[in-house]
């Protein structure tokens, strides 16, 4: 049985899954979810609860019960017979960048990582495409979007703020990608296509309304389509047939899985402000992504 461990927002939940899921075909078994970390309200510093999101996803997902779960990580292997920690590999991500040691063959593991890198996945893409099929169906206003993305050609431009602005241990790690990133993007897409609409989707849409007066045809997407758990504001964001992220997963994956055939992907090749961490992001992108 693969169990994999579950930490951070939507984004960071499917690259968890997605190498899960590689792991557990690659070794013929079961997978099995972790949720005690992520479902845990103990008061933290400088961190924000995150709530469960794979079920915007027609997945079959089973979670692992206290008790298993408790025997496989009991450090008390010495002191008393554990046959769970003796057949279960522990497998704790050291570094961000994608390492091929990670990629183990064992029955019994345990993850504990955030696995970035569409590497850790790519021989079973087409699986993984197909499991986050979002199983919401769009409001009636967001699929009057949906149509209207549908018939531009439409560039999702996505805002990362937040706790990466309002927390210290956020800003300090990850830093807001500068405006000059997304200007320079535009720019870049603009002299391959004449005819681009910009959607504007971010966690602080008030800000982008307020800050972004760029002389460009732009549609801001409100938080009035967000549906449950953002799941209609996700599916809007991969509906378009470009994208210009930021430093975030969640807006990692809707341009991973936007299916337009002649997309352009654009991201800034500062990941992360923390250089140590920055230095581990060589191949969380695929190749065909443009980096500035």
């Amino acid at each position: 049985m693969i169990v994999v461990k579950l930490m951070g927002g939507l984004g960071n939940q499917m690259f968890q899954y997605a190498f899960g899921k590689m792991l557990s075909k690659k070794n013929n078994t079961h997978l099995k979810m972790d949720t005690t970390f992520l479902l845990d309200r103990t008061p933290r510093e400088n961190f924000v609860f995150r709530d469960f999101d794979l079920d915007i996803f027609d997945l079959e997902l089973k979670s692992i019960n206290s008790r298993k779960l408790s025997k496989i990580l009991s450090p008390e292997i010495k002191k008393k017979r554990n046959p769970f920690k003796k057949k279960y590999v522990i497998l704790n991500e050291d570094s961000f960048a994608f390492n091929t040691k990670n990629i183990i063959s064992s029955k019994n593991s345990y993850l504990n990582g955030y696995w970035q890198s569409e590497s850790y996945f790519k021989e079973i893409e087409a699986e993984i495409r197909a499991d986050f099929q979002i199983k919401i169906p769009l409001s009636a206003q967001a699929l009057e979007i949906a149509q209207e993305i549908q018939t531009k050609n439409s560039v999702c431009i996505n805002f990362r703020r937040a706790d990466y602005v309002t927390l210290k241990s956020s800003s300090e790690t990850h830093g807001v990608t500068a405006m000059d990133f997304y200007t320079t993007a535009i720019s870049l897409l603009s002299q391959q296509h004449d005819d681009l609409h910009f959607y504007i989707f971010s966690d602080e849409i008030e800000w982008c309304k307020e800050n972004i007066n760029w002389d460009l045809p732009i549609t801001f997407v409100d938080h009035s389509v967000k549906g449950p758990k953002f799941s209609n504001y996700f599916q809007l964001m991969i509906s378009c047939n470009h994208f210009i992220i930021p430093n975030s997963t969640f807006a990692w994956w809707a341009a991973w899985l936007g299916t337009c055939k002649f997309k352009k992907v654009i991201v800034p090749k500062k990941w992360f402000l923390n250089e140590e961490l920055q230095s581990q992001t060589d191949q969380m992108h695929p190749d065909s992504w443009i980096k500035i």
